[in-house]
């Protein structure tokens, strides 16, 4: 619906740009008038037609009718040697006029150019107006609104064309975006799982080593002498102290550093000249998806390292 919208906006304004172009040119009129040359040989006939458009018979028709330059005088030839003469002016009348002077002058110098041949020129048709010549308001337009069509179309198919996006956008296949999701949702899952744990982990070793500061703090009871011995018992030996090993402490698992996007980006422009442009995009909507996870500095979680090596591998070697 736009796009007829804007061919039809298109075509109306070449339209106006005709009807002004129309307006801004002047009145022209055309007046012919025929002459029959004898003999209407083939050598005689166009050399009476070049007569006819010198610029000798347009100074003179200049000079009779006192006009401020030569008037164009053009000539046509016919069948059976009828040359048809054609005057151009601003008025009907100044047409005709200068037609009719054209045609006196050209029988003159006919006369005097070719009488030792035996040439003569007879007016068949004296001067008459033919039609107007300008304005052409239908070939303006015509040309004006085929203008304007050619232009609309081209908009509109501008306007059809599908647009590029940046290299971030998301890839156009939506069964292609949500396969990416489900994995990128599957690696967060995981990285939540892992993180929980660890939170886990954390509160029960915090909980231990409170517990081991407050035994550290409690006052050691002094020891209770010995009874006396009876003295027909022998005194019982001392039973050996067993000592408790105190219970493990549990770490949080130390995650290592993870990839960051600033490296991975660099790593596609590198690889991008041997790639595959599936490839290329792939890369690209990844590094889409994986900016939902990274830290502020553009680090992944370690979680994300097998995805990464999937997707982006072979991965040179990180420094630790």
């Amino acid at each position: 619906m736009k796009r007829a919208v804007v061919l039809a906006g298109c075509v109306l304004v070449g339209l106006a740009a005709g009807a002004i172009w129309t307006t801004a040119q002047s009145d022209t009129y055309r007046s012919d008038g025929r002459v029959l040359v004898r003999p209407g040989s083939a050598r005689i006939v166009p050399a009476v037609e070049a007569l006819a458009e010198s610029s000798l018979v347009a100074t003179n028709v200049a000079q009779t009718l006192h006009l401020s330059s030569p008037p164009k005088i053009s000539a046509k030839k016919g069948e059976s040697g009828v040359l048809t003469v054609s005057a151009s002016a601003g008025s009907r009348e100044r047409a005709r006029q200068i037609n009719a002077e054209a045609l006196v002058i050209l029988m003159q110098k006919v006369s005097q150019r070719f009488r030792a041949v035996g040439v003569t020129a007879t007016v068949l048709d004296p001067a008459h107006v033919a039609e107007q010549t300008s304005p052409t308001t239908g070939r303006n337009l015509l040309l004006a609104g085929l203008a304007g069509l050619v232009v609309g179309i081209g908009t509109a198919a501008a306007m059809s064309r599908p647009r590029v996006t940046s290299s971030t956008a998301a890839v156009a296949d939506p069964r292609v975006e949500r396969r990416l999701k489900t994995r990128i949702d599957q690696v967060a899952r995981r990285e939540r799982e892992l993180a929980q744990r660890a939170g886990q982990l954390a509160a029960r070793e915090h909980d231990l080593r409170r517990r081991e500061q407050e035994a550290d703090r409690r006052p050691v009871p002094e020891p209770e002498p010995p009874p006396a011995p009876a003295p027909e018992a022998a005194p019982a030996a001392a039973a050996p102290a067993t000592e408790v090993p105190p219970e493990p402490v549990a770490t949080a698992p130390q995650q290592a550093g993870g990839w960051t996007l600033p490296a991975l980006e660099a790593l596609t422009r590198e690889r991008s000249g041997s790639a595959s442009p599936e490839q290329r995009e792939e890369w690209s909507t990844y590094l889409f998806f994986l900016r939902e996870h990274a830290a502020a500095d553009g680090a992944l979680p370690s979680s994300f390292d097998q995805l990464v090596n999937d997707v982006f591998g072979p991965l040179p070697p990180r420094d630790e």
